[in-house]
């Protein structure tokens, strides 16, 4: 499939950011096309809303009882772990607006052969992937997340300055590159290996434990979600900025740079997946 992705799927010739702004137009036009669509739908807009809202308010109903019974966990307060929980709103919201795809990807794009079509459109066939539908509930995990985060903000008396809001403008959507870079390393094995059941929705599963300090953990724990499947980065470092004092604002700022390393280095798996890709044919 080289030459599929080397003279089919060319970009024309601009230099940088006119691409960029080009093709950023056409991402643009997917978004407001899906947003149209799934309008013209409004009562499984609003159920699937209702649906998200009733996940998230379940959880938080946890946290209160739990917090009702102790007065900490771990030298943490209510206050402060509803913070982190509202923290990981965002950047999850943020993956699951564009993720949509990679969790059939097998079936849809590969089995099917769906992603030939893909490699024929003179535009990034990862880009492509990402941006064909969209999970409209991100938008009220990021809403949500951002409520929630405040509230406990101004119950923990923080008093953010401009330096902590551009830090949260930076270290929302890099943390989603962890969740990105997992789940498109994950995406990318289909090349290889044509699986329909996916280990996606168990590492999926793991994301609940990285909603919570890092320190209420085992060591082995602490391991996992630091190391091999980063979701600490996602929420727990990263909202150290605001919380964890200021000798742990170091750690999070290394966020950003632990979300472009998984982020690329997930890149890379998926470009050789896709040279080692071929046509089913039909």
């Amino acid at each position: 499939m080289d030459d599929a992705q080397g003279t089919l799927a060319r970009l024309p010739e601009r230099a940088f950011w006119p691409q960029v702004r080009w093709q950023a137009g056409i991402f643009g036009a997917y978004f407001g096309q899906f947003v149209k669509t799934r309008l013209a739908y409004r009562m499984d807009f609003l159920v699937d809303t209702l649906g998200v809202l009733a996940s998230i308010g379940i959880q938080l109903a946890v946290l209160t009882t739990l917090f009702s019974k102790v007065s900490a966990l771990q030298g943490w307060s209510f206050e402060q772990v509803l913070f982190i929980y509202g923290f990981s709103l965002v950047p999850l919201g943020l993956f699951n607006l564009v993720s949509v795809n990679l969790y059939g990807f097998s079936d849809a794009y590969i089995i099917e052969g769906k992603f030939d079509r893909v490699l024929l459109r003179p535009v990034n066939p990862l880009a492509q992937v990402l941006c064909e539908s969209f999970n409209i509930s991100g938008l009220n995990e990021i809403a949500l997340g951002l409520v929630v985060t405040v509230w406990a903000g101004i119950r923990l008396g923080l008093q953010p300055g401009a330096l902590d809001v551009l830090a949260l403008l930076v270290l929302a959507p890099t943390a989603a590159l962890v969740y990105l870079g997992v789940f498109l390393a994950i995406t990318a094995v289909s090349f290889w290996f044509e699986d329909r059941m996916g280990i996606a929705p168990p590492v999926y599963n793991v994301i609940r434990f990285s909603r919570y300090p890092l320190t209420i953990y085992s060591l082995p724990v602490r391991i996992l979600l630091t190391f091999v499947l980063p979701f600490a980065w996602v929420a727990y470092y990263p909202a150290t900025w605001f919380v964890g004092g200021a000798d742990l604002k170091f750690v999070a700022a290394l966020t950003p740079l632990v979300g472009l390393v998984v982020f690329g280095g997930a890149v890379l798996v998926w470009r050789r997946g896709v040279r080692n890709y071929t046509s089913t044919g039909t």
